[in-house]
């Protein structure tokens, strides 16, 4: 029962990392919380699956789902893939009274990369900053971002939205 408890913490904690970069620190040292219809384990196989209206908390870290996808290699190398009609997420940042928001049809989250790929109607906020396309890759690590407009003959004419505010002074990036 321990090592089934042990490997459910670990896969969780895959998914809670996409915006640890940005994140509050005191989060990762929060319990996480997740509430669904159902859920399945197989330990086996390192793979888990929750579905139906799901959602995951850890501190100031909020992601609803329809379905949340986790599976763990031999190696500890965690995947994640929570998809849905919208995909969201939300989590205040480190130090700041601001928060960090997006919302996708589809969320993947790959560990060993550090990258965070929302698909489908994609946007990202933070603070007042805005990033809109069909895929927004962002790298945990690196703190980057890399944004891809959708097919020519949708909505925006496969282009790409990016809003920034002007930034006062001693105001840091």
């Amino acid at each position: 029962m321990r090592n089934k408890f042990t490997l459910t913490l670990a896969v969780l904690a895959g998914l809670c990392s996409a915006t640890a970069a940005l994140a509050e620190k005191a989060d990762q040292s929060k319990p996480i919380e997740i509430n669904a219809n159902s859920g399945t384990l197989d330990q086996l196989k390192g793979h888990t699956v929750w579905e139906g209206n799901v959602v995951v908390t850890q501190g100031t870290l909020r992601v609803n789902a329809d379905r949340v996808v986790v599976t763990r290699d031999d190696k500890g190398n965690q995947t994640v893939q929570a998809t849905g009609k919208v995909v969201t997420f939300r989590q205040k940042m480190d130090g700041k009274d601001e928060y960090i928001e997006g919302q996708a049809s589809r969320l993947d989250y790959t560990g060993i990369t550090n990258t965070a790929v929302l698909t489908g109607n994609a946007r990202v906020k933070r603070g007042e900053d805005l990033v809109i396309g069909d895929v927004i890759t962002y790298n945990t690590q690196s703190q980057t971002y890399q944004v891809k407009g959708g097919a020519a003959t949708g909505p925006n004419k496969g282009r790409i939205t990016v809003i920034l505010q002007p930034q006062t002074t001693g105001q840091q990036p």
